[in-house]
């Protein structure tokens, strides 16, 4: 190789590249370290531009779709009128959402825990009735529960040792939990604030950044990155707004059915599916779980019945509305995504499931699109040449 200018600066990135990688390497855990520290310090503007995506899914289809009429009709002043309507309106209708479901749920959580506590005492009363008919049903089941004996005692002195820890532990930590509380909210306001002024002027920041990456990268990269990030952007604002879209219907279903079927707590079961429902796959187990649990306390057979009902909700849902609605926008097959979820749920729990399918969703896009370009070039040099 000869040591000519050009090969000298590579050879210069390449051992400036090794250092670095071996002193990486060798101070792994102070590279965690080092990464945690930046990301805390970055928080707010993470924050704000995780706010700012999800906010842009619904701010899109307010500028784009209803106000269609208007933007072909006014092409002068109305741009800059219609952005900060659309945020303005984006806001609105969020904050009635979160006002609508506290409305909904706080009243009716309240009337459950009532409920639930009026038909605790009974429920016990009914399990010791129970018991008391199996054991003489069963002489030998009865015999295994008399030889089981429990001190109170000892079990209400724990139970109120334990609750004098916790007690002591909470008053040590007011002063941590009023800093934490103080911290969040200051970094929730400033990541809304930097939200809005990314919705604001968003294409502008665009720009920027393109210009920022011809001029620092070549083009052939730059050009892959861009498309990396495009397909990034639809893969995440098909999937947010596919898995809200059958949360939603899910739920609907589950109210009207548990409605006409009679089963309590219709809304506050539904209202619990919804959000359960924002979570891939496991998310039906546990609004079946919880939904169960709720009714259990009022009637051992209809909480039967309800995981009946749901299970068979479930299969409707995950055969005709799921993948019409979600997967249909994702593009990602059902092996595929349960993959993803999987993956993702052992690595970061509930937040890897939620984003590992659109992750896997452009990986996908990209390995199909790579398979093909490399069958077809295949293709082509094992033709002959009169033939190509």
């Amino acid at each position: 190789m000869e040591l000519n200018k050009s090969n000298m600066k590579k050879l210069m990135l390449l051992i400036a590249f090794s250092i670095v990688f071996y002193l990486a390497v060798k101070n792994i855990y102070r590279v965690s370290d080092l990464t945690n520290y930046i990301i805390g310090i970055c928080e707010p503007i993470l924050l704000g531009l995780a706010m700012a995506f999800i906010l842009n899914v619904l701010m899109r289809q307010i500028e784009v779709r209803l106000m269609a009429p208007l933007n072909r009709r006014y092409t002068k002043r109305w741009p800059k009128v219609r952005r900060m309507l659309s945020i303005f309106l984006t806001l609105v209708l969020v904050a009635g959402i979160i006002v609508l479901i506290l409305l909904i749920v706080v009243p009716e959580l309240v009337r459950t825990i009532t409920s639930l506590t009026n038909h605790i005492p009974g429920f016990f009363n009914e399990l010791q009735i129970s018991l008391t008919k199996l054991s003489k049903a069963y002489p030998a089941v009865g015999e295994y529960f008399s030889k089981i004996n429990i001190n109170w005692s000892n079990t209400s002195q724990m139970l109120a040792t334990y609750g004098q820890n916790i007690a002591s532990s909470l008053v040590d930590s007011t002063v941590a939990v009023t800093t934490n509380v103080f911290h969040g909210a200051i970094t929730l306001v400033l990541s809304f604030v930097i939200a809005i002024n990314i919705l604001a002027q968003k294409e502008k920041l665009q720009d920027q950044i393109k210009k920022v990456l011809y001029a620092y990268l070549p083009h052939k990269h730059t050009e892959a990155f861009l498309r990396l990030c495009s397909l990034t952007n639809s893969a995440f604002s098909n999937f947010i707004a596919g898995q809200c879209t059958e949360a939603c219907i899910l739920g609907t279903l589950c109210f009207l059915g548990m409605n006409i079927f009679s089963f309590p707590y219709a809304l506050l079961v539904s209202v619990i599916v919804v959000f359960m429902a924002l979570i891939p796959i496991l998310g039906a187990f546990f609004s079946t779980v919880i939904g169960a649990l709720l009714i259990l306390i009022v009637s051992p057979i209809q909480a039967i019945w309800y995981i009946v009902f749901f299970v068979v909700l479930q299969q409707l849902e995950g055969n005709l509305i799921y993948p019409r609605v979600v997967g249909s926008k994702v593009g990602l097959p059902a092996l595929w995504v349960l993959i993803a979820v999987t993956i993702g749920g052992n690595a970061f729990g509930v937040v890897g499931m939620l984003i590992n399918i659109p992750i896997f969703s452009v990986l996908y896009v990209l390995l199909r699109e790579n398979v093909d370009k490399r069958l077809k070039k295949a293709k082509l040099q094992n033709k002959p040449m009169d033939e190509v």
